[in-house]
């Protein structure tokens, strides 16, 4: 025995092995972004345990796998000490995949999804926050509260970001961790509002908790319980639009319920940085926004055209204007709920005239404000390319004139204004060429446009016959993959994913033989 002040001497101790690590920022956030997936299965579980469900072994089981292969791809990887661009894109990209993935196993281990192809749309779906389902009556009578608590939960996570939430709890990240939440936040900016990065991901994920609480407490208010609350407020403050009932929000046929998931629609797809300001005493910043006030300006005349529209129609005035409010709101801020009770209800948009549907199709290309959780291709671009627009007309006239280009009092670089010419132009492209392989299987065109468009902007419900009181179960299986497919390069912007496709491309062909 070690006597006491005795030395010990070391040098015939063995060798500390230590744990090879790769250096791999993909494995790395991917393996941190699973873990993050297995604790809300864990709450699932425990929801569904409260709830009386018969599901719990079930969801800690896929809680279970996803955390051990999280855990593991995060202990024998490390981040680099220098990040590229290329790589922070490719990281993000293969962390939402891989955590889409991981999320379609509760449908599968409690078997309420019949195959790995419906329930990894679903989770797809519910992560980059789009609400189109596959879930017929029939899953929702035999869902259990635990499954329907995760399905919710997909949404909450990937409306600020599970990337983002990473960021908050590795602090040594640095720059790169500004670079990955710049690649993973929706938008062309991303604000910083602390000098620390660490310190804006966790600002960014405080302002999601206040919001998140006060939603619920708002809906609980209006009388329609708490899991039902708490579930809709996961998908009101992600704007993502799933619901706990298969009519989503004609279930309650409310109108305090749809003045609050209106209220909060409008919040959601506003710039999460203001709601910041607004919540440290400066709501004003609100009306000093110059995208704010187009967002504003956009979807009340798009509310009053609608509600006119529908008036003219048939439909009763009242009815008309709660309708036009409530599905404006929604596909305007790409949430995607939905207030039809039925087939051909007065919320069936699919079967109003025309033009309101037409209001409705130009929402769903624009979406919200950048910084938002929203989807689309944003209103400060559509605002940039309308300026761009009337620039070119008025050059017409002077062609020697020096026309900058403004966005509220900030005059917009030309290299910054070209991006966004560019973000534009393959946004058009990508959905075209969407809507070109869904008609190709067989729609007819208003679904295949309409649902390509709504994949595309992370919108929900679609047109045609993938409307509001329908679901994403109209398309083959093939078709949802490619719809799949366009919900994440709608969610994680149009660049990053075709950049990442490039990089994963060369690197393969580096690998051919024969090839350079």
């Amino acid at each position: 025995m070690r006597r006491p002040g005795e030395r010990v001497d070391t040098r015939l101790a063995p060798p500390v092995q230590r744990v090879p690590r790769i250096d791999s920022v993909w494995v790395h956030m991917a393996g941190l972004s699973l873990v993050f997936a297995a604790a809300g299965m864990g709450l699932s579980a425990v929801v569904d345990l409260v709830e009386h469900g018969h599901s719990t072994l079930d969801l800690l089981a896929a809680a279970a796998v996803t955390a051990v292969v999280g855990a593991a791809m995060r202990r024998f990887s490390r981040i680099p000490a220098e990040l590229s661009p290329g790589a922070v894109f490719v990281a993000v990209c293969i962390s939402w995949v891989l955590t889409s993935v991981a999320g379609a196993l509760p449908y599968l281990t409690t078997g309420l999804l019949d195959g790995l192809e419906p329930a990894l749309f679903e989770s797809v779906s519910g992560f980059t926050c789009t609400g189109s389902s596959v879930f017929t009556a029939e899953n929702f009578a035999d869902a259990t509260p635990g499954v329907l608590f995760w399905r919710q939960m997909t949404q909450w996570f990937g409306g600020m970001g599970i990337i983002v939430l990473a960021v908050a709890v590795l602090p040594f990240l640095g720059v790169g961790g500004l670079e990955l939440i710049r690649a993973e936040a929706p938008g062309p900016t991303s604000d910083r509002l602390a000098p620390r990065v660490s310190e804006t991901a966790k600002r960014l994920w405080a302002v999601y908790l206040v919001f998140t609480v006060a939603s619920i407490i708002a809906l609980l208010l209006t009388g329609i319980g708490w899991f039902d609350s708490a579930g809709l407020a996961l998908a009101l403050v992600s704007t993502g639009g799933f619901a706990p009932e298969a009519a989503s929000i004609g279930t309650y046929d409310s109108v305090a319920v749809e003045l609050v998931l209106v209220v909060g629609m409008i919040i959601g797809g506003a710039s999460f940085t203001l709601l910041y300001a607004a919540l440290r005493g400066r709501p004003l910043d609100y009306l000093r926004n110059a995208e704010f006030r187009g967002y504003i300006l956009a979807m009340a005349l798009g509310m009053g055209l609608v509600a006119l529209f529908l008036a003219g129609s048939g439909m009763a005035p009242g009815e008309s204007l709660r309708m036009a409010v409530f599905n404006v709101a929604t596909l305007a801020t790409s949430t995607g709920f939905g207030n039809a009770t039925g087939a051909g209800s007065p919320g069936d948009f699919a079967e109003w005239v025309p033009a309101a549907q037409v209001v409705l199709v130009l929402f769903m290309w624009v979406g919200g404000m950048t910084g938002s959780t929203s989807g689309g291709m944003k209103v400060l671009r559509a605002q940039v390319m309308a300026r761009v627009a009337w620039r070119e007309l008025r050059r017409a006239e002077r062609p020697r004139a020096v026309l900058p280009l403004k966005q509220g009092r900030d005059v917009l670089a030309e290299d910054v204004v070209g991006r966004i010419a560019g973000f534009v132009l393959l946004y058009i492209v990508i959905v075209l060429a969407a809507t070109l392989a869904l008609t190709l299987a067989g729609n007819d065109v208003l679904t295949g446009f309409s649902g390509a468009v709504s994949a595309m902007g992370n919108m929900g419900p679609a047109l045609g016959e993938a409307g509001p009181a329908s679901s994403f179960a109209v398309y083959s299986a093939a078709e949802r993959m490619i719809l799949a497919a366009l919900m994440l390069v709608g969610r994680l912007e149009v660049f990053p994913t075709v950049l990442t496709v490039v990089i994963i491309g060369r690197w393969i062909a580096r690998r051919v033989p024969g090839r350079a």
